[in-house]
């Protein structure tokens, strides 16, 4: 099977160094006595017996028999990469035979659905879409109704995924309504246990994953029964029965270890890791993830590695190695690219299109037959009409192409020149901003000081001198007077500079800003700052802005993302101040959003520093908001 690279060469050195410090002992003790397991190779080997099935044929119908087996070995053991393999090479070879229609979307409906299924678990819903769209027309041309269902399950269960929930729960309960199929059924509450999970209503999350639990456990469907209990473990952990939650997990892992269900081990050795750092347990947390990221990456799981690759960010993050943290996001963001690069929207979108519109494309058939001998008619006085006016058109189209381009020359040249002025007129308005900006500084700080060391002194020499005069009637009311006046100079001076940016750590000012979100109920706001001193070190004025950034982003994700965990990063690199914003909120696409005020005021302030602001966000997969701010010497502390 050929592995998609997904790194450079810099990670396969990593990966090889992590390969022999942590396979070299196939496991090791957690803090609970559980043993952690890892695979130096994919622990899954086919049976010889289906390989020489598949040598053996010779007719395409013949390999599609001789795959089968084979595609459902490596669908129960979660090795969906293999899956996608040889679902391709099938459906390629089938469209290049020579079989009749009938019998190719006999075989797809199958094929396209098997492929779907994987494209799904590996986290790739719009290509998992676009093969249940066209599974669900040809079935339904078939007439195969069970085939039909599977389909529409599928399409549910992209819509539950991508976070569509009302889409994903009417689908499924039509599915309900329309299907006699007890199997289908308990999929069907499976999967609403996880949407109310999602949405945290555990009473009914828990309630749903119960009964599909129990029907699992009576069918003896092992890998569907540990799914079940993983979302229970889910539920429990959300329910704060956290000792509760990593028992399951343990267990889920433990059994599809044995049973090489190696989707399930990863989700929960990688639920286990993340209960570890928040029992502090570290170090048996960074082993147990090591482990799994190592197979997640071994067995090309994208959507493996994205989960695990945050619990080991932010496992570094918590331990203060933040070098290795801010390495690790930038993997992340690489492999999420990738992800997002093997999306094909736009053929999905017309997919969806065709799929809602069949009824309508069927009566318009009908009408088009009707119309087409009055269009052979009218085509034909259309053509000898034509070469008659072709030479004439000909002459005039040349001449009228040399008059558009001689038309947009002019317009390029007026156009460059607007810009060129434009340019040269916002630069000189960012130069004139950034010397009023430093100019209202110095002068704010020359008053306060005026204020605070000639005015405020002179005013206390004189109360001094006042009190001294004990004797003199009145003395008492001039000295209250003088003192008042005292006190509302040095208020003053105090407001001009603000204090808490030249007496308090800068990066505690904001820890202790994020920490009147963290209450039960709100996401989970995490902020670290690497070098600490560095940072406190930059010059106020800058030290304002960034703070009412990091305030507009934190209101912008409480009001918008409905984020479980948000993580700030403030880094500063030789002469460059980073700030990393992330949430695993709902998302947006980019190509639709419309920016409010808030995201308008903050390309603003980074004007004023030559700042730089990059967004990059998807439906469901959260949003991540970077910022580059140079540190030029003027902006540097005195």
């Amino acid at each position: 099977m050929e592995v998609a690279i997904l790194t450079r060469t810099s990670l396969h050195k990593t990966l090889a160094l992590l390969l022999a410090g942590l396979l070299a002992v196939c496991s090791c003790p957690a803090q609970s006595g559980t043993a952690f397991t890892g695979y130096g190779k994919v622990p899954v080997k086919t049976p010889d017996s289906l390989l020489r099935k598949i040598h053996s044929a010779t007719g395409i119908k013949e390999k599609i028999l001789a795959l089968q087996p084979l595609l459902a070995f490596h669908t129960a053991h979660g090795t969906t990469d293999s899956v996608i393999i040889y679902a391709q090479q099938l459906i390629g070879g089938l469209n290049q035979s020579d079989l009749s229609s009938a019998d190719k979307h006999s075989y797809q409906v199958s094929l396209y659905l098997t492929l779907a299924n994987a494209y799904n678990d590996e986290g790739l819903y719009d290509e998992a879409l676009r093969y249940y769209l066209q599974g669900a027309g040809i079935a339904e041309s078939l007439g195969n109704k069970s085939a039909v269902n599977d389909n529409k399950m599928g399409i549910a269960n992209v819509y539950a995924a991508r976070n569509e929930y009302d889409k994903a729960i009417a689908a499924y309960k039509e599915l309900l309504n329309s299907s006699q199929d007890a199997q289908l059924e308990h999929l069907v509450y499976e999967r609403l246990g996880i949407i109310f999970l999602e949405k945290k209503n555990l009473s009914q999350a828990k309630q749903y994953t119960e009964k599909a639990l129990a029907y699992f456990r009576q069918q003896h469907q092992e890998k569907k029964e540990l799914q079940a209990k993983l979302t229970l473990g889910i539920i429990a952990e959300l329910n704060r029965q956290t000792d509760e939650a990593y028992t399951i997990y343990n267990e889920v892992k433990n059994n599809a270890e044995q049973r090489q269900f190696f989707d399930l081990y990863i989700n929960a050795g990688k639920r286990m890791g993340d209960l570890l750092i928040a029992r502090k347990d570290y170090d048996n947390a960074k082993i147990l993830l090591s482990l799994v990221y190592t197979n997640a990456l071994q067995w090309n799981d994208l959507e493996a590695q994205l989960k695990v690759l945050n619990s080991l960010r932010n496992l570094h993050a918590v331990t203060g190695d933040y070098q290795n943290a801010y390495a690790l996001m930038t993997q992340y963001m690489g492999i999420y690219q990738e992800v997002l690069n093997r999306q094909n929207k736009r053929e999905i979108n017309e997919l969806e299109i065709k799929y809602q519109t069949a009824q309508k494309e069927k009566e318009i058939l009908n009408k088009e037959n009707q119309l087409n001998h009055q269009k052979t008619i009218k085509y034909s006085l259309l053509i000898g009409f034509l070469i008659i006016l072709l030479p004439i058109v000909g002459l005039l189209y040349m001449y009228y192409q040399k008059l558009q381009a001689q038309s947009k020359l002019n317009t390029t040249m007026e156009e460059m020149n607007r810009q060129k002025i434009a340019a040269l007129l916002k630069d000189k308005e960012l130069e004139l901003l950034k010397a009023s900006v430093t100019g209202q500084e110095k002068e704010r700080k020359r008053i306060a000081g005026e204020l605070h060391d000639s005015i405020g002194g002179n005013l206390a020499a004189i109360k001094l001198q006042l009190s001294n005069q004990t004797g003199v009637n009145g003395l008492g009311t001039i000295i209250r007077q003088v003192d008042d006046t005292y006190h509302q100079v040095r208020d003053l001076s105090h407001d001009l500079v603000p204090q808490k940016f030249s007496h308090t750590g800068f990066t505690e000012l904001i820890s202790g800003y994020i920490r009147q979100f963290n209450v039960p109920g709100n996401a989970i706001i995490t902020f670290h700052a690497f070098p600490a001193d560095e940072v406190d070190r930059i010059d106020t004025s800058l030290k304002v802005e960034i703070y009412k950034i990091i305030q507009e982003l934190i209101t912008n994700a409480q009001k918008h993302s409905k984020a479980s965990k948000v993580e700030i990063q403030l880094t500063r690199l030789d002469d460059m101040l980073k700030l990393q914003f992330e949430d695993d909120g709902q998302g947006f696409s980019m190509d639709t959003v419309k920016f409010g005020i808030g995201f308008q005021n903050i390309r603003e302030r980074l004007k004023l520093f030559d700042g730089v602001c990059t967004i990059d966000s998807f439906p469901s997969k959260g949003t991540v908001i970077d910022i580059e701010i140079p540190l030029n010497q003027e902006y540097h502390e005195a």
